[in-house]
């Protein structure tokens, strides 16, 4: 079945699979073609080691939430709703990607949406690659890691941008600077981003309350929280635990 899948959308979108097979043994890049509704239909040998994945007939049908953490999946579906929806490419990310240990990983993301013989779109080719393996320029965003480790650490508290911009020996407006050209965001939003993230694991393995949630997470209140995790993630804190309990 999960083979018939994989047929069919090759034949609905002439050329990728040849594309497939020209990268299936680059070493530092990470492909994976996705069809309308998020389901994996192609991969290379680099992404399923990184995956911790031993057949790749296996992973072929499944979605981001059958393999990574619902706050990582769903981050992933968006990136690729955006594509599909807009019918523009996603070029130059730079985020971190959690494999199949646990390890956390800097890639550069490449996203290109994949239309059919029609010219509708039909889904998504992704590639990544790895920094370090690519020998990539990644000093940079390297030398923020102490930054990084810093709010991993602290969030449930406040964060000052002060802290870290002395962190990194910096002045705060030297240091948001830096930061928004290396990420494209801003600190705050940054800090935003890893509260919400701990907040999603909370609601999914806890039965603690969302106030409960919101003050563990460095949160104000519970309006507060609620406000900016709905804002991240489309639903509220509530919605989320239902569906991904």
């Amino acid at each position: 079945m999960n083979v018939s899948l994989q047929q069919q959308f090759f034949k609905k979108v002439p050329g990728i699979a040849q594309t497939c097979r020209l990268l299936e043994h680059l070493p530092d890049v990470y492909l994976v073609v996705k069809d309308e509704q998020g389901r994996f239909i192609n991969h290379n040998a680099a992404l399923l080691s990184w995956l911790k994945v031993e057949s790749g007939e296996t992973l072929i049908g499944k979605t981001d939430f059958d393999i990574h953490a619902p706050d990582q999946a769903e981050a992933y579906r968006r990136e690729d709703r955006r594509v599909m929806e807009t019918g523009e490419p996603l070029v130059d990310l730079v985020h971190p990607v959690t494999g199949g240990e646990g390890t956390t990983t800097w890639f550069q993301v490449i996203k290109e949406p994949l239309f059919d013989v029609r010219g509708k779109v039909a889904g998504i080719v992704g590639m990544m690659r790895d920094f370090r393996r690519a020998g990539l320029a990644i000093a940079p965003y390297l030398e923020m890691q102490r930054v990084f480790d810093f709010i991993n650490d602290h969030f449930q508290r406040e964060i000052t941008v002060s802290e870290l911009a002395a962190l990194m020996g910096l002045s705060t407006s030297q240091f948001q600077r830096r930061f928004r050209k290396l990420f494209d965001t801003s600190p705050a939003s940054y800090i935003s981003h890893i509260r919400v993230q701990a907040a999603c694991r909370l609601l999914t393995s806890t039965t603690d309350t969302i106030s409960q949630i919101a003050n563990q997470t460095g949160f104000y209140d519970h309006s507060h929280f609620s406000k900016v995790f709905k804002s991240q993630t489309g639903v509220s804190p509530t919605v989320y635990r239902r569906k991904y309990q």
